[in-house]
């Protein structure tokens, strides 16, 4: 596996968790080796929501050189936080593309609770020619069952990323902090408004009452 190859710290850390919860500071790090073509599109291809998080997965940091002689709990504590971090960003280099054309359709949206949802399921409207691309009924069809699948499959892939996201921001920030309370729930909550305002024009959003509107 490409995180068990490389001996790295993974940071991916939000910057609006920052605003929510506190200055987080950034170790220093040193870049180790050259970046595989993921890596590289990890840094410098997100969206512009992703752009906001600090990910450099062919780094060491300061803390990590010397790993090896730190006590059994904080070792641990750092392996969660670099497998849940390194796990979201490869599920967002993998399928934010394929958001940003879900969202273009209005067939996925930005739900009040910090999560990305399937319209098709919602009370949401959605053109004629956008419920024939992705019928459900197709899903099963080798080439027209392809949008359904692809929609289906994104909208668990990018709600996963996020809560990986933000676990391993709640791992290392109850490491290094001690006054830090919020659980991972309460940070999840947090990027909602977040995500909303990075929307696009015309992209849909959830309203608090529950119900769905195009972004003006």
């Amino acid at each position: 596996m490409l995180f068990s190859r490389i001996h790295v710290t993974c940071l991916a850390v939000t910057l609006v968790f920052a605003r929510c919860f506190g200055t987080i500071v950034v170790p220093p790090v040193t870049i180790t080796g050259q970046k595989t073509a993921t890596e590289r599109q990890i840094i410098g291809e997100q969206t512009e929501l992703e752009k906001d998080v600090w990910m450099i997965s062919s780094a060491k940091t300061s803390e990590h050189a010397a790993l090896d002689a730190k006590p059994k709990e904080i070792r641990n504590s750092m392996e969660q936080e670099n497998a849940n971090t390194y796990r979201a960003f490869l599920k967002f280099d993998l399928f934010s593309a394929h958001l940003a054309q879900l969202k273009k359709d209005r067939v996925v949206g930005e739900n009040n609770k910090g999560f990305v949802s399937n319209l098709l399921l919602e009370k949401a409207e959605i053109a004629t020619e956008a419920r024939k691309k992705y019928d459900a009924e197709l899903a099963d069809e080798p080439d027209l069952g392809r949008p359904y699948r692809t929609l289906v499959q994104t909208v668990k892939e990018i709600n996963e990323a996020r809560v990986l996201a933000a676990r391993g921001y709640v791992e290392s920030q109850k490491r290094t902090n001690k006054e830090f309370k919020a659980t991972e729930k309460e940070v999840l909550a947090s990027q909602k408004d977040k995500y909303q305002h990075s929307a696009l024009k015309g992209e849909m959003l959830q309203n608090d009452d529950g119900t769905w509107a195009p972004k003006e």
